[in-house]
């Protein structure tokens, strides 16, 4: 990694570390999944603590140092506000970053992997559930994982779970048809 690096991100994650700052995790096609520190994000004068919320798309301002690179400065290119609107959507959007954690690694995405991802993410958005589901399939064969051709998983979850031998924390909706879900419920 260069000295100082300008990466167009998706905010997986972030978790908060001391009284101030933040450890972030984005995906970025020259890094892969990364791991980095936001320094004093968590002051209330911070000029971009509310763009570094998961699912959120940015461009991110990173330094490297010894340890985890600094993430310096992020501006917004598009905001995931409309994911944060009913719980529902807050599940959708946790299971996929959560499904995003777990299959990517700390390397450089090919081109074509990385505008998939930012693809799942704007369907997401648009709420097309159906289509989140084999876009989803087709990230885990670009990635090099089998295909899941086999009845022997009820749920993509399963399948992930199986591919990353770890278990999932997030809400499952990816179910493989909407037959098997109670009368009274929907995906939504």
């Amino acid at each position: 990694m260069k000295k100082n690096l300008i990466v167009e991100s998706i905010v997986l994650k972030r978790k908060n570390l001391g009284e101030t700052d933040r450890v972030v995790t984005l995906i970025c096609q020259e890094m892969g999944k990364i791991t980095c520190v936001a320094k004093g994000v968590r002051k209330l004068n911070s000029s971009f603590s509310s763009t570094i919320e998961p699912g959120n798309l940015i461009r991110a301002y990173l330094i490297k140092t010894k340890s985890m690179p600094l993430l310096v400065q992020a501006k917004l290119i598009e905001d995931a506000s409309a994911t944060r609107s009913s719980l529902p959507k807050i599940r959708r959007l946790s299971q996929i970053l959560e499904i995003f954690d777990k299959l990517l690694v700390e390397e450089e995405l090919p081109q074509e992997t990385f505008l998939l991802i930012k693809e799942i993410r704007q369907l997401l958005i648009s709420g097309d559930i159906n289509l989140i589901r084999s876009k989803i399939k087709l990230l885990i064969k670009q990635l090099g994982f089998a295909d899941n051709t086999s009845q022997k998983h009820q749920t993509m979850l399963e399948y992930i779970q199986e591919v990353v031998e770890r278990p999932m924390q997030s809400f499952k909706f990816l179910q493989t048809d909407t037959t098997s879900l109670p009368a009274n419920k929907s995906i939504k």
